[in-house]
């Protein structure tokens, strides 16, 4: 872990029904438009994380990322608490759980969510009583190891209590119950939905290990000393939902090929895994967004030390994701025996995509660590040049990727949605590609910008292996822009002239300080 927030991350907030908000438990920026070198500077004194909107077009909602955490864990019923319009997104989510469980191995099951449908009774009266009837039909129907209550806007402002229902239902149930508190609208920093999701697992499934001992003594210490032995070697690699079977099978090749042990987890996971989830050397964040409360209640807990510093995508921060790791265990020898070695053979095989790419502008949209991350390998490793990113949020943990990017005057906006904008910036700056979110890229082919996804299930993007298909996949799409002029030759924007002409930065509301 990078020593600058080493002392910072002291967490004592499981005891707690609901986890603090990002704005202050180590403070976000979500609206900002401006140069690289300002953006780092007004994070460190403060003046960032006090931007606000003039205009917003839409934003993303702590429920859906709550969920989509949870919902990957095996043999889980998902209670939704809240008015049916929370749950106008899962029409996809059963598809995206089958893919994933399928892509790994993993026994193919259904995505099961039971809604309370409130209504304007419930609203006045409470809805804890429908909430009861769905969980005790949650356990009746479907037997599951858990049931999670996802409470959503409307019951948190009405005061509905989860957490007292839960008690009175544990002892009666064989499942366990699981409240996660993801009301949106108590944070604009929609990442806050990991905390939710990830605060409900720590102070429900995650519990110390208790070992069964042999009856035999001789037996029992020599299993007493295999499993110290494995743990001293075991690292948690913690996934992320934007992450491939591949990305998976990439670091934890390069893991092992350090003699450690790699364990991916927590989506996915079982209970059981969960359980043991403490059994680690060391824990390792492949995104500082999604994981850094989870790390640190299990320092805490477990007293695990962890590695939350960087996002293995591209050549160097790979090398670096290694070597931390590496260091943790006094392998250091072994790690440069290692990135030599992958080095050599990557650099060889991306020397006809650098040909293809070299000069070409790039634009990276998305998540703060991913696009820093990637708009690095298009800048340093591809030869590409870098012309902007748009992130969703930021926040302290990009201070030193972004200062590692060396563009001071990158031109960076913080927008959480706002697709008209970013199609505005996308439009006006002309570059060669664009790589960026989920949902994102339908925008830019508007434009007949060559575009790829800046993730996907069935894609690889970290380590040395995802390095290649990164560039692979860059190439790709520039050599070949047929389908983006069709699109947009025959797809309009519902844009006016004005919006798109108009300055990004008029969007942004002056900083207040508050005394």
């Amino acid at each position: 872990m990078s020593t600058k927030y080493a002392q910072e991350l002291s967490y004592g907030f499981t005891r707690q029904v609901a986890p603090p908000v990002r704005e202050t438990r180590i403070g976000v920026c979500s609206a900002y438009c401006g140069e690289c070198s300002k953006l780092v500077e007004d994070i460190q004194s403060g003046c960032a994380q006090l931007q606000s909107r003039k205009f917003a077009q839409s934003g993303g909602c702590q429920l859906m990322l709550a969920v989509g955490i949870v919902s990957s864990l095996t043999n889980v019923v998902i209670v939704v608490h809240s008015p049916l319009g929370c749950c106008s997104g899962f029409v996809g989510t059963g598809g995206v759980r089958k893919t994933t469980r399928a892509t790994r191995g993993k026994r193919s099951e259904e995505f099961v969510w039971l809604h309370t449908n409130m209504d304007e009774q419930d609203v006045v009266h409470g809805g804890v009583d429908k909430l009861r009837e769905a969980v005790l039909y949650a356990e009746r129907e479907y037997h599951p190891d858990a049931i999670i209550i996802a409470n959503g806007c409307v019951p948190g402002i009405i005061g509905d209590d989860i957490d007292s229902l839960a008690t009175e239902l544990g002892g009666r149930l064989s499942a366990k119950l699981v409240p996660v508190h993801c009301e949106g609208f108590k944070s604009k920093y929609v990442a806050s939905g990991y905390d939710s999701a990830y605060h409900g697992v720590l102070r429900h499934l995650v519990e110390p290990t208790v070992k069964e001992r042999s009856a035999i003594p001789d037996v029992s210490e020599q299993r007493d000393f295999a499993d110290r032995y494995r743990i001293s070697k075991t690292v948690n690699i913690f996934n992320v939902g934007s992450n491939s079977n591949g990305d998976e099978i990439e670091l934890s090749r390069i893991l092992s090929s350090l003699g450690l042990i790699p364990r991916v987890l927590p989506l996915n996971a079982t209970l059981d895994d969960l359980a043991h989830i403490g059994e680690a050397a060391l824990n390792v964040s492949i995104c500082a967004t999604h994981d850094d409360y989870l790390l640190g209640h299990l320092r805490e807990r477990f007293g695990t030390p962890y590695i939350i510093d960087t996002l293995p995508i591209g050549i160097r921060s790979t090398n670096r994701w290694v070597r931390q790791i590496a260091a943790h265990f006094g392998l250091q020898k072994d790690a440069e025996r290692v990135i030599a070695l992958e080095n050599e053979a990557l650099g060889a095989a991306l020397e006809p995509f650098r040909k293809a790419l070299a000069g070409k502008k790039v634009y990276v949209g998305g998540g703060e660590t991913r696009i820093l991350t990637t708009a690095a390998f298009f800048k340093d490793d591809l030869g590409m040049e870098l012309v902007g990113v748009k992130a969703h949020n930021v926040d302290r943990f990009v201070e030193e990727i972004a200062e590692e990017l060396h563009s001071p005057e990158l031109e960076i906006t913080v927008a959480a949605g706002q697709p008209a904008e970013e199609v505005a910036v996308v439009r006006r700056l002309k570059p060669d590609l664009y790589c960026g979110h989920a949902g994102a890229n339908g925008w830019i082919s508007r434009l007949g910008v060559p575009n790829l996804p800046l993730f996907g299930m069935l894609l690889n993007y970290m380590g040395y292996a995802g390095a290649y298909e990164l560039a692979r996949k860059a190439a790709k799409a520039i050599k070949n822009t047929n389908f983006v002029k069709n699109v947009s030759a025959n797809v309009g924007l519902p844009l006016s002239k004005a919006w798109l002409e108009r300055d990004t930065r008029l969007n942004i509301k002056e900083t207040e300080q508050i005394i």
